[in-house]
């Protein structure tokens, strides 16, 4: 994932898009919309729109987020005839977020992972794993071992840092030097840790390295294969929400009706990576 970074998350850190504060209201089903929104005839979900293709602004245009969860968002609005909202905080506020109510959902790249899980619920999304980028001409590593005594930047607080952990205990205990892990709040940080010779690679989420090597201007490059497509993306509801059901349900029936694959075409993703079952 993505993503739980290292700033302090606050109130104070989250910048609502649309007024989505004041009276609460929305216990009883409205319509098509379930019961359970914090506010009736709008949904408010949790985001940081930092991470293309997934979540982020169009250049020059902050109002309102893209990418195809933000789009995979309104779409479950409009399923439930109500408004979307967003709630913008930093990486490492987005569950406390949800915890806190400053959303009804959270829909952003986040893992599934069993961390997350004992906190909230999650319906899962989109297939992925970490990919790993390097500088460009850089042929040393080609392996999971070859990240042996490497200085490797990801973002923090997220599962990738813990891929990485992992490995590098992996290593050690294989009597092999261990990975120097340099984490950061942001991913553009990596990218910069990369390009500029402070970290040998980075890791990140795979539907991310497309985007962040396009945009390099040649100085990075994807190294295929070091780690599996064995992960997926959730959408988060509070832990025995009564919205924990609705959101499985619109999202399994965007997956079924084809719209989160069309989502995915638009956004350069592999819509065979969507989950249906």
């Amino acid at each position: 994932m993505r993503k739980v970074g290292l700033l302090a998350a606050g109130t104070g850190l989250a910048l609502l898009v649309s007024a989505c504060g004041g009276a609460s209201g929305g216990s009883e089903a409205d319509g098509a919309a379930p019961a359970g929104l914090a506010r009736a005839g709008e949904v408010t979900f949790c985001t940081d729109p930092e991470y293309p293709p997934m979540e982020y602004y169009a250049e020059g245009d902050t109002s309102t987020p893209i990418g195809f969860t933000s789009d995979a968002a309104r779409a479950l609005a409009d399923l439930w005839e109500v408004d979307a909202k967003w709630q913008i905080t930093s990486f490492d506020g987005l569950m406390p977020g949800l915890q806190a109510g400053r959303c009804d959902v959270l829909w952003t790249a986040l893992y599934i992972s069993p961390e997350r899980l004992e906190v909230a619920d999650a319906a899962p999304f989109l297939e992925t794993g970490p990919g790993l980028i390097v500088r460009t001409g850089d042929t040393s590593i080609t392996s999971s071992e070859d990240l042996s005594g490497k200085t490797v930047a990801v973002q923090g607080g997220g599962s990738n840092e813990l891929t990485v952990k992992a490995l590098s205990e992996e290593l050690e205990a294989a009597g092999l030097p261990g990975i120097t892990i340099q984490a950061y709040p942001k991913t553009a940080e990596t990218v910069a840790a990369v390009t500029n010779g402070k970290a040998d690679a980075l890791i990140e989420t795979d539907v991310a390295v497309v985007d962040m090597v396009g945009k390099s201007n040649g100085a990075l490059v994807a190294v295929p294969d070091i780690f599996p497509a064995d992960t997926r993306f959730g959408v988060y509801t509070k832990k025995d929400s009564p919205l924990t059901g609705p959101v499985a349900e619109g999202v399994r029936t965007l997956a079924e009706n084809g719209t989160l694959q069309e989502i995915a075409v638009e956004y350069g993703l592999d819509p065979a990576r969507v989950i249906t079952d």
